[in-house]
Order: structure tokens, then C-alpha cells, then sequence
């Protein structure tokens, strides 16, 4: 009876010891960076940000393309985010990546690959018939080179994984992005410039001014990696740059790093389908802007950090579903006939990953803010008390606008692939993954 009496006793203390774990105890994180800029040396790389640049290779490099991997772990279950200075993420060069990670644990589930969305990286990396018209032929062999060094940053993340606590903290950015789909007008699409006619108070000008900042911090209480999410266009360089550069996003990140030594800086943009970076009409050049919105963005995203606080970083699920979509009518301006659409856009793949009290959700849109905002506010609504848009993840298919814009009409409008219904769907499919999400504890 005794021996019972002392098991009982030490199965007691176990289970307090146990139950006084924090939920994050088994939360591991690791980061990396990989320069994959190319040798435009060695071969012609045209960059994929704008039709009037088209095939035309780049002529120099003002500041470095790079990518940035942050892998996460509950003790179970394992996540990537990788984030790219590129304009999109293609499907050839993630099912690359996914070959070079192979036996890490990560797979098409759970590995979320997002581009910056800066129109001045390198291109020639979808091999799509339709995009090589506009940008430039495919290039395998740049497409395998970019991949390795990325599959190499995962893996090194994944080897550097250690315990870890997740913080979030938010900010606000609003002096830093515009809706360019302004009904005064006064967005200049080959400037990139706005007007003084630009009235920020008129609703149909909405914008995301939020600054997001996830933090993964070792125990010894430097950060690992800081992830900043933030929406508008990597736009600030214009088609008459022949310079490959990360755009303001690049600034951005090389000044929070410089600020947090040994920080690897992770960048996701939003929903930045109707958001333009905040240049007006004035004497600063186009480089000048460079910082200048940069600058902007990672003041706000430090003091995020400023007001960071410890959330919980599990469970750690992710969860991708691949959809058919009936074509639309009109991409990139042109009438492509649906045979041909659904050849080369043959599914919608819409991805939510969860780290604890953190939800991303990745489509490889460029969402205007209004579906951004629903994503958000609806995903909160499923219990996500972090919800963060993945813009420009998994593929590359182009804009997304809501029903009330068609009639509108605009860039963004002409060039949605699936059409009105697209929105809709993005919007129900994503909360669809997001309660799946939740759901899991």
C-alpha cells in the first residue's frame, strides 16, 4: 500500500509539473537568408514587374534579391513561411523548392512561399506561354539555381530550429500607401504618382494602414526572426529601371536587421491589389522614395515590436486546398479564350497556416483591401486573434477584385483571371480553412 501510496504521490507531482508548462514550451523556431540574386553575368534575366520593360534583360543590381525562411515547429508538427523578393511566386519554382526540401518534413501542406511583390526582381521563372509572351521565356536553369538557394535557406532554418516564444505587436502605417483606384483620379500608373486631387477621406479610398509583426524570440532573449506584414504595391522603382532591387520592402527589412543584429527580417504583403506606395507628384526620385517608404514601414514595425506581447505559438497546422475555377473573360486586358485559361490556370490553390494565435492566409492573388479586410474581420470571427493576409503565395494568378468593382472597371478589373465569382470564393474557401484550423488543438 505504501509503494501505491509514493507512486501515486510522484504521478501527482508529474502531472502538476506538466500542467505548468506554458502552452509554448515545445515551440521551436529557426530562420535563415539566402542571397539569390543571379549572375547577370552569366546569363539574360529580364524582370516579370511590368509589360512596357517586357523580355528586356536587367543591366545591374542596385540592392541585393534575397529570401528569407522562418521554420516553426509544436514538437508534432513542423511550418515554413519563406518569403521572396520577387513580383510572384510560380508554381514551377515552388515545386522546385519542394524537391530540394524533401525529407525535412516539409511538403506542399505546409510550406507557404510568399513574394514581396517587387516589380524589379528577377523574372523568366513561371513557364507559363502566356506570361513569356509579356516577360521574357522561361529560364529552367535560373529557376533551378533560385530554388536550391532557397531549398538551402530551408534547411538550414530547419537545422537551426530552438526553443522559442512567438510575440505579436501592431502599428500603423497610413502615411505610407494610397488606394490608387482613387475616383478622382489621381493615380498616375506609369508615374506611380499621386495627385494633390487625392482625397484620403473619401471612402471608396480605403486603405490597410496595419503593420503587423510577428516575433519568434530564443530563450535567451534575442530575436530569431521578425516577420513584418504589411499591404501595398513593391512599386516605388518604375519600368525605366534596369536594376534589379527588393524595392522599398528591401529597405525595409535592411534597416530592421540593422536595428535587431542577427534578426533575419521576413516581409509578406497583404491584400495590395488597389494600394500604391505614397509618392506624390514632388522633386524625390524614384531611389529617394525607395527609403523614404521603407523607412516608414520599419519605423512602424518597430515600434510594433515596442508593444509586442508573448501569444501563444501552438498548435503549429497548416492546411492547402487546390480548387477548379470556371475561367473569366478577360486577362491582362485581352480576351483569352477559356480553353487556354484553364490550360495554364488550371486551380486556385488557397493555403491557412496556424502558429498559435497567429493565422496566416495565402492566395496568390493581388486582393483589393475590401477582400483583405473580410478576410481578416472573418477569420477573427473563427477565433484567429491574429489573422494575417498572405498575398502573392503559391502561384501567380493575377488580381482579385470584388463583385462592386466590375462595373468600375480599372486595371485591377481586366486583370482577374477567374472573374466576379473569385472574391467569393477566396473569401468562403479561406474561412472554410481557417475554422479547420481552429478546430485543431
Amino acid at each position: 500500500m505504501k509503494k501505491v501510496k509514493v507512486f501515486c504521490a510522484g504521478l501527482i507531482v508529474l502531472v502538476a509539473l506538466a500542467l505548468s508548462i506554458p502552452a509554448s514550451a515545445a515551440f521551436m523556431a529557426g530562420a535563415a537568408a539566402a542571397d539569390i540574386t543571379p549572375d547577370l553575368s552569366a546569363m539574360k534575366v529580364p524582370s516579370s514587374g511590368y509589360g512596357d520593360r517586357g523580355p528586356k534583360p536587367m543591366e545591374g543590381v542596385h540592392d541585393p534579391i534575397m529570401c528569407k525562411a522562418l521554420v516553426v515547429s509544436d514538437g508534432a508538427n513542423k511550418a515554413a513561411i519563406v518569403t521572396c523578393d520577387m513580383v510572384g511566386i510560380s508554381p514551377d519554382l515552388r515545386a522546385k523548392v519542394l524537391a530540394a526540401v524533401q525529407g525535412t518534413g516539409i511538403d506542399d501542406h505546409n510550406l507557404l512561399m510568399a513574394a514581396s511583390h517587387t516589380h524589379s526582381g528577377p523574372g523568366a521563372m513561371l513557364n507559363n506561354g502566356i506570361a513569356g509572351v509579356v516577360f521574357g521565356k522561361y529560364n529552367d536553369k535560373l529557376t533551378q539555381q533560385t530554388a536550391d538557394r532557397i531549398g538551402a535557406a530551408v534547411k538550414q532554418a530547419d537545422a537551426s530550429m530552438r526553443p522559442a516564444v512567438l510575440k505579436v505587436g501592431t502599428a500603423s502605417a497610413p502615411d505610407a500607401t494610397r488606394n490608387r483606384r482613387d475616383p478622382a483620379g489621381s493615380y498616375n500608373y506609369d508615374t506611380r504618382r499621386f495627385s494633390s486631387a487625392y482625397e484620403p477621406n473619401n471612402p471608396r479610398n480605403s486603405i490597410d494602414p496595419a503593420v503587423t509583426v510577428v516575433e519568434a524570440v530564443g530563450e535567451d532573449g534575442k530575436p530569431i526572426a521578425v516577420l513584418v506584414s504589411f499591404a501595398t504595391h513593391g512599386t516605388v522603382l518604375g519600368p525605366d529601371n534596369m536594376q534589379l532591387s527588393a524595392d522599398w520592402p528591401g529597405a525595409m527589412q535592411k534597416k530592421i536587421e540593422a536595428a535587431l543584429p542577427g534578426a533575419v527580417a521576413l516581409y509578406m504583403n497583404g491584400a495590395e491589389g488597389d494600394q500604391a506606395p505614397a509618392m506624390d507628384q514632388d522633386d524625390h526620385t524614384d531611389f529617394e522614395y525607395l527609403d523614404i517608404i521603407g523607412v516608414k514601414v520599419a519605423d512602424a514595425a518597430l515600434a510594433a515590436l515596442d508593444n509586442a506581447a508573448t501569444v501563444a505559438a501552438a498548435p503549429v497546422t497548416a492546411v492547402m486546398e487546390r480548387r477548379a475555377m470556371p475561367p473569366g473573360k478577360v486577362v491582362m486586358g485581352y480576351h483569352v479564350p477559356s480553353a487556354l485559361i484553364k490550360h495554364y490556370f488550371p486551380e486556385l490553390p488557397l493555403q491557412a497556416v496556424r502558429v498559435g494565435d497567429v493565422v496566416f492566409m495565402a492566395a496568390p492573388l493581388e486582393m483589393v483591401t475590401a477582400i483583405g479586410q473580410t478576410l481578416k474581420s472573418g477569420a477573427r470571427g473563427q477565433g484567429a486573434r491574429y489573422p494575417i493576409v498572405a498575398g502573392l503565395a503559391n502561384d501567380t494568378l493575377l488580381y482579385c477584385a470584388t463583385p462592386e468593382d466590375f462595373p468600375k472597371g480599372g486595371y485591377e478589373v481586366g486583370n482577374t483571371i477567374f472573374g466576379e465569382i473569385e472574391a467569393g470564393v477566396v473569401i468562403g474557401e479561406q474561412m472554410l480553412l481557417v475554422r479547420k484550423l481552429m478546430a485543431s488543438e
